[in-house]
């Protein structure tokens, strides 16, 4: 059985996202200096105001490409469509780049979607686990009957970043204060990014034959299988120090 208190809980929250508030409003008390209605109203501005902030500070970038009408237009819009349902804003935006994709009018410009899901990579590789990276000499000493079974894992923070439009090279553009390219098709479809001994985040361009690779890695793939693979760019005697 629901409490008083849980259903007065779950109507200031439904108002707060614009619902009906005739019934929480005839729960209120008039206040000594504002009237429920003007108290509600002041809530409700807060709440839509707290989320558009951060929305704000995880996608500057976007922000900036998009401009101020468009922007305003994407807030209002994205938090209507998908009303904070997480303890932490930091993933209140997660479905951003989806809501990109599928409403008008930013599903015309895929790149805006493209650029969203670029930052969102940037704040999680940013926030990812730490863990103690394998070293090279490791790797060395591996026997070599071991080999073929081996499954390299990564570190918490490797990402693998596929594009269609060069929403990079104006990600990139935009944050070195310079007039961003127009939007055309991926010179560079793939991108790994990944945060540095120094916690710093990076990433660079992926050719074909890396990104292959590494997803075949990612996905659990073993050190034959890479080898194998790799046959598709190289004679066979060449792949395993390429490997």
């Amino acid at each position: 059985m629901t409490s008083p208190l849980a259903q007065m809980q779950r109507t200031f929250l439904a108002t707060m996202r614009g619902g009906d508030d005739r019934w929480l409003l005839a729960q209120l008390a008039p206040g000594r200096y504002a009237s429920p209605d003007l108290g509600l109203a002041i809530y409700r501005n807060a709440y839509a105001s707290r989320l558009r902030e951060a929305l704000e500070n995880d996608h500057p970038v976007l922000g900036a490409y998009l401009g101020d009408e468009l922007w305003s237009l994407l807030c209002t819009g994205y938090i209507a469509a998908h009303p904070s349902s997480v303890r932490s804003l930091r993933h209140f935006g997660d479905s951003l780049p989806g809501y990109l994709r599928t409403v008008e009018p930013f599903a015309a410009n895929p790149q805006s979607a493209e650029l969203a899901a670029l930052e969102r990579l940037l704040l999680d590789c940013f926030d990812a686990a730490d863990a103690e990276c394998a070293q090279w000499n490791t790797l060395l000493a591996t026997p070599e009957a071991d080999w073929p079974g081996l499954r390299l894992g990564f570190h918490p923070s490797v990402r693998r970043h596929p594009v269609a439009w060069n929403s990079v090279e104006i990600w990139r553009a935009i944050k070195e204060q310079k007039s961003p390219p127009s939007a055309m098709p991926a010179s560079n479809g793939h991108w790994l990014i990944w945060r540095d001994c120094e916690f710093i985040t990076r990433f660079r361009s992926l050719d074909d034959e890396e990104s292959d690779v590494l997803l075949h890695c990612l996905e659990g793939g073993d050190f034959s299988g890479l080898c194998e693979r790799l046959l598709q760019w190289h004679a066979a005697e060449a792949v395993p120090s390429l490997a």
